[in-house]
């Protein structure tokens, strides 16, 4: 029974050609991560590289080392 799926996703999978609008709002809904861990990591991570003495880092180069530093992560 379609009703007693635990995931809505599913469930509005199964409804959106009847309820096309609601079924996309409802997707887009339940697709938003319930945990901002992902960015508290990345605002730690930004934290660590921005020192002191490194204040003045340009933008551009503080994405570049929090890409390499992401990439590191991965592949440890």
């Amino acid at each position: 029974d379609i009703h007693k799926i635990p995931n809505q996703l599913l469930f509005w999978k199964h409804y959106q050609q009847e309820f096309p609008c609601l079924s996309l709002l409802a997707r887009r809904l339940f697709s938003i991560p319930v945990t901002s861990a992902a960015v508290a990591r990345s605002f730690s991570a930004a934290g660590l590289a921005v020192t002191e003495s490194r204040s003045s880092l340009d933008h551009q180069t503080l994405n570049d080392i929090l890409f390499v530093r992401s990439i590191q992560n991965i592949l440890e």
